[in-house]
């Protein structure tokens, strides 16, 4: 008689192994896929780079110098990767800006290599080691004076928007009333389709680059609720398209054109919000004369956890410099504060003088 025997419908869960994606790497906090910059040291104040499906919206500075060349740097580091491009402007031709993108270059990687031995007499066997950073650096390193020599077949994954709107592509009558905006989105729809970017077992990504969004180049209706709906709807909807592809997209805004409450829809709207302030634009910065300008993160979302990530060491406000060669961001160093008030000796003398002058009964 053959025995009874019971099969559990219990199954050992299988953690399922994230697709190796160019360019991306998988964060050591949350675990989340997260896409290089191409500047190094602003990887490194916000978790490791931009999570894929994250939308990033740069504040420029008042010429907007600076933030494009932090959009040189993600383009560039996405053609070494080999990354889809999407690069949009009204502003200028988009092709000006993959034209003049960063050059590569190999930097010695930074060890520390232990030279006194006689902190080593317990751990002998590794005195013959190295000290090195556990984290790998995900981005490349570039030159901004040497322009990149894309080679052709890395033309073929470059899409660009903004010299001619769709011809057949009227004023919308829906949610959005801004031809350009609805042109915009579509180029980015057909992209993602083109490379089938939606399906989830593709093994790239698409880098979305969309400079000065909301100047006055892109035309937008002078009513104020026209511009506001418009503005946030575009961003909103950018945010669906790359949360539910294998897409980032970085987004730059003159913030200093557009009303406050408007940007402060489109920080709440971001998963990453970074603003840029030159030395030229606050009379108090002007004591900061070894860098650039401040870079302030306003925003940095967590898209694996409730909790916000603002700063590996809690510090929200950087300083940057940017060098013919090269663009850096540092911890901010503020200059000691030095007393003008030539007052302060005289006041401070005055006070000796009548002290040294004062008896009392308890002086000897």
């Amino acid at each position: 008689m053959a025995a009874n025997i019971k099969i559990s419908s219990f199954q050992k869960r299988i953690k399922p192994s994230n697709p190796n994606i160019l360019g991306t790497k998988i964060s050591a906090v949350n675990s989340t896929l997260n896409v290089s910059f191409g500047v190094t040291s602003l990887d490194q104040i916000i978790d490791g780079g931009l999570p894929l499906g994250s939308l990033c919206v740069v504040e420029e500075d008042i010429y907007g110098s600076y933030a494009k060349i932090i959009t040189k740097y993600f383009l560039a580091e996405g053609a070494m990767q080999k990354n889809f491009l999407l690069s949009a402007s009204l502003n200028e031709n988009p092709w000006d800006l993959l034209n003049n993108l960063p050059s590569p270059v190999t930097e010695p990687r930074e060890t520390n290599i232990i030279e006194n031995r006689e902190e080593l007499k317990i751990a002998w066997r590794y005195e013959n080691l190295t000290l090195e950073d556990n984290n790998q650096r995900l981005g490349n390193a570039f030159d901004l004076s040497i322009p990149y020599a894309m080679p052709e077949t890395q033309k073929a994954n470059l899409v660009v928007w903004g010299e001619t709107v769709t011809p057949n592509l009227q004023r919308g009558t829906g949610t959005l009333k801004n031809s350009n905006c609805l042109s915009l989105l579509m180029a980015i729809e057909e992209a993602i389709k083109k490379w089938e970017l939606d399906s989830g077992t593709s093994p790239n990504l698409i880098r979305i680059v969309v400079s000065s969004f909301g100047s006055p180049f892109w035309q937008f209706d002078e009513n104020q609720s026209s511009l506001s709906t418009d503005f946030t709807a575009t961003l909103l909807l950018l945010k669906s398209i790359v949360r539910s592809t294998n897409a980032v997209a970085l987004v730059t805004i003159p913030h200093q054109l557009l009303n406050q409450s408007l940007v402060s829809r489109g920080r709440h709207l971001a998963d990453v919000v970074i603003q840029l302030k030159s030395l030229r634009e606050d009379p108090h910065l002007r004591d900061l004369m070894d860098i650039h300008g401040i870079l302030e993160l306003k925003k940095v979302a967590n898209l694996t956890s409730l909790k916000p990530i603002l700063g590996q060491d809690g510090t929200t406000t950087y300083g940057f410099k940017a060098t013919k060669r090269k663009f850096k961001i540092e911890k901010l160093h503020l200059p000691p504060a030095i007393d003008d008030d030539k007052s302060s000796p005289d006041h401070s003398s005055s006070l000796g003088c009548s002290s040294a002058a004062s008896k009392t009964n308890l002086d000897f």
